[in-house]
């Protein structure tokens, strides 16, 4: 139901409602029309995997099968290096893999923030809150794209993701090839870490997969790089 520029939409799991923003969730979901996602159908891929950390290469080999499975081996790797690289190719996969809009966002409640002011507007655009999911998050969104994304994780951390480049896929759909993560303490009172990525991808017969990432962190001091690169794509029957 539906009243005046807002709609009244359950909580998930709480049998109560709120009152949402109807202009809010029309920009939420413009922009997730935008982005680019692998066909419904798709089974997920293989592909022949490379890792440069600082220099040292390992050879080894993926599979990755949408929202289910990632198998990562990396010879000679230890297994903090393996799951490292196993995380950075599911997150990947988890974004890329299909979902509709009502699957996803549209089944919360979508307000903007009230703190922010129309009249003054923010560099990266307007925030719109996401209200009855399972991590509190909220965007930003500024001519029809994601600028940023901001989670909490219950109990570890606040996640900020950054979106600095968009281009795009084969079909014109859009997808982030540079971002920034940036992690806070839960209280939001400090930088605990930052990754900067930068993704390229190649068209595998109609289909956009991944074919590098590059991800800078800092550790110990250091402003460290790894590179993955991905090749011999096979898709999965």
């Amino acid at each position: 139901m539906m009243q005046g520029n807002g709609t009244i939409q359950p909580l998930a799991g709480s049998g109560a409602t709120l009152v949402g923003d109807l202009a809010a969730r029309w920009l939420v979901q413009e922009a997730h029309g935008r982005m680019y996602r692998w066909p419904e159908n798709f089974s997920g891929y293989r592909a022949k995997l490379l890792l440069n950390d600082e220099g040292r290469v390992y050879h080894g080999r993926v599979s990755l099968v949408p929202r289910r499975e990632t198998t990562v081996e990396l010879d000679g790797a230890n297994a903090a290096l393996q799951a490292w690289v196993r995380e950075r190719l599911w997150t990947q996969g988890m974004h890329l893999a299909h979902s509709t809009f009502e699957e996803g966002d549209g089944k919360y409640v979508l307000s903007f923030d009230p703190e922010d002011d129309p009249g003054c507007p923010h560099p990266r655009g307007r925030r719109v809150l996401l209200t009855g999911g399972r991590l509190d998050s909220w965007y930003r969104i500024k001519d029809g794209q994601y600028t940023q994304i901001g989670r909490i994780t219950p109990m570890t951390e606040r996640r900020v993701n950054t979106i600095e480049r968009c281009d795009h896929a084969p079909d014109g759909k859009q997808y982030s090839s540079h971002y920034v993560m940036t992690y806070f303490t839960l209280d939001g009172q400090s930088v605990i870490g930052m990754e900067s990525y930068v993704n390229e991808y190649t068209d595998v017969k109609g289909i956009w997969l991944p074919l590098r990432r590059r991800v800078s962190f800092g550790e110990r001091g250091l402003v460290k790089t790894r590179v993955i690169e991905l090749s011999d794509h096979e898709a999965l029957a």
